[in-house]
């Protein structure tokens, strides 16, 4: 299934969380469909991301919804209620935004005619989560030139550590630690200095605390130890998430070949950067990395 998701308000926060998240109910206690189409929601389903006027990527829905308090990095100020529903979600930027105005006219045939994200007149509707036809989200990867036939070929069985039920005083941890914040976060802060690993870049509000073994794939002993966890400024986690990039023991950078050495310079990587300072409990993650980067550049 394909879905539409607007986060005006919350993109930067569910990204660096990996995650999506709707309340139940706002402060005058109404639900609304676009909140409750979060149940809908299964393993695999695709949702594009709206952002400020672009679809600035998509993300592919990595667990069954269960219930979550408010991320603690949201906005106080919004008419939300305190509960609400989340799911894991791996998120894939797009390496070019699409402007939605560039291509209204090549999608509005596509639209659904009830419980639209977008208005006939091209115009957001307010909302969340809406779900949206197979052709349009067909249309819209062929847009972005994703191959769409291939987005889980390559991808491990999801959730393939099910069983591996956490108890009481982690669950909170594991919870927190998926959305970016709390103890988990403060500790990846605290090992890496509060600057990112490859840049130094100390800009707390934009780094984010990124798993080197992903979090689909990892235990939940693994999803909690700060040795999984790595520092990184916005360009370099989207690279490292999608195995663009990796490094060796020594720190060293490597960079895929998908992309050439011309687009790497445009995005401000070189090919010279490193990492420092990594633990033994870092490389046992990082070889794991570098292992999934050397058989997606292996063809």
């Amino acid at each position: 299934m394909y879905y539409w998701v607007n986060q005006g308000k919350t993109y930067n926060e569910e990204y660096q969380g990996g995650y999506l998240w709707a309340p139940f109910k706002n402060k005058k206690g109404n639900s609304v469909f676009h909140w409750d189409s979060m149940n809908d929601l299964v393993p695999n389903d695709i949702v594009f991301n709206y952002f400020k006027g672009e679809i600035v990527g998509y993300c592919i829905v990595q667990s069954k919804t269960y219930n979550s308090q408010r991320p603690e990095e949201f906005s106080e100020e919004d008419e939300w209620e305190e509960t609400g529903r989340i799911v894991d979600a791996e998120y894939k930027p797009f390496y070019t935004k699409i402007k939605l105005s560039n291509v209204f006219e090549d999608i509005k045939e596509l639209l659904p005619e009830k419980y639209s994200p977008i208005s006939k007149n091209s115009n957001v509707n307010q909302g969340y989560l809406y779900s949206i036809p197979e052709k349009l989200g067909i249309k819209l990867m062929n847009i972005a030139n994703v191959n769409y036939e291939n987005i889980h070929k390559s991808e491990e069985p999801i959730n393939k550590y099910s069983n591996d039920t956490p108890n009481i005083t982690s669950r909170k941890g594991l919870v927190t630690s998926r959305v970016g914040q709390g103890e988990y976060r403060r500790k990846i802060l605290k090992r890496w200095k509060n600057k990112c690993a490859v840049t130094g870049c100390a800009l707390i509000e934009v780094l984010i605390a990124s798993h080197i073994l992903p979090w689909r794939d990892s235990t939940n002993q693994e999803r909690l130890d700060v040795n999984n966890g790595i520092l990184l400024s916005p360009t370099y986690d989207a690279l490292f998430d999608r195995h663009s990039i990796s490094f060796e023991d020594n720190g060293n950078i490597i960079l895929s070949k998908e992309l050439s050495e011309a687009e790497y310079l445009k995005i401000g990587v070189t090919g010279t950067e490193r990492i420092d300072k990594l633990t033994e409990g870092n490389l046992k993650y990082l070889r794991i990395h570098r292992d999934e980067f050397h058989k997606k550049n292996s063809g």
